[in-house]
């Protein structure tokens, strides 16, 4: 059996019979790597240290609420497990939305968000299936508002590109929610207005086990007739309203946010 003779910082020497060999260290071997493997290993290496970093604190930032009505819906999904939010477009209603469940994540509240909207287009609109690419590149477009909505939330652009790669935030269609259970989730349900009565009752009799849901949207901001004559978020405003474990929020044009001119152009709309 060979005998281990001495171990320096950079070598071990062992001792066959008479005969004294010099073996590589884990230092050594490294150096005798190719330039493509020390590459490898090392992207390889960056990659471990960046998902432990943002699996462990996700990079979200604390929240900042620019009116009080955007404080007061981040304490309404605190005290409840339905929260109704509706009202002017601008208000930050979707923003708050994601940044709690991000928050909650962070937190160990939450494994996941759930991003729901109903793929119902506009009048005169092809289908969505008349689109190019993929599954994926043919519902880009309906989960816009959380793309545009990270960079607000996140410390850094590959902490926002990490929460879409690994599902932590996963948009899902009304389509295809039919028969889930969303277990220890924050479920955001956006643009609900454009939801009949009988979506909007898919959508809570999804929430699972520790989980909670938000119905988002703006009544005046119905897409198709249909949803005009009976319309999913009004009827579950009044349906749910004082309901123990329901929370309701309305925004108004004073709390707009985006751009002040957009208060401004709603009031020639509504004349």
């Amino acid at each position: 059996m060979p005998d281990l003779v001495s171990q320096g910082g950079e070598l071990n020497v062992v001792l066959v019979g008479h005969e004294a060999y010099v073996l590589p260290t884990a230092v050594n071997l490294f150096n005798m790597l190719t330039s493509k493997e020390k590459r490898k290993s090392r992207r390889a290496e960056a990659a471990q240290m960046l998902e432990q970093s943002y699996s462990k604190g996700m990079d979200v930032q604390p929240p900042k609420f620019l009116t009080w009505r955007q404080e007061e819906l981040w304490n309404c999904f605190k005290k409840n497990t339905v929260t109704l939010a509706h009202g002017c477009a601008g208000t930050g209603k979707t923003l708050i939305a994601l940044h709690y469940g991000l928050f909650g994540i962070a937190q160990g509240q939450f494994d996941k968000v759930f991003y729901v909207r109903s793929d119902v287009g506009v009048e005169f609109q092809r289908g969505r299936g008349a689109l190019p690419g993929d599954l994926s590149e043919k519902i880009a477009p309906l989960i816009a508002p959380v793309l545009d909505n990270l960079p607000c939330i996140m410390r850094s652009q590959g902490a926002a590109e990490y929460l879409l790669n690994k599902k932590i935030i996963e948009p899902v269609l009304l389509e295809d929610i039919r028969g889930r259970s969303l277990n220890e989730a924050f479920i955001i349900v956006d643009e609900a207005q454009n939801f009949l009565p009988s979506h909007i009752k898919t959508c809570l009799s999804r929430v699972g086990k520790d989980s909670k849901i938000c119905l988002i949207g703006d009544t005046k901001q119905t897409d198709l007739e249909v949803f005009r004559r009976e319309n999913g978020l009004v009827d579950a405003i009044h349906r749910l309203r004082n309901l123990m474990e329901v929370g309701v929020v309305e925004f108004e044009k004073e709390d707009i946010v985006r751009n002040s001119v957009i208060a401004h152009i709603l009031d020639r709309y509504d004349d």
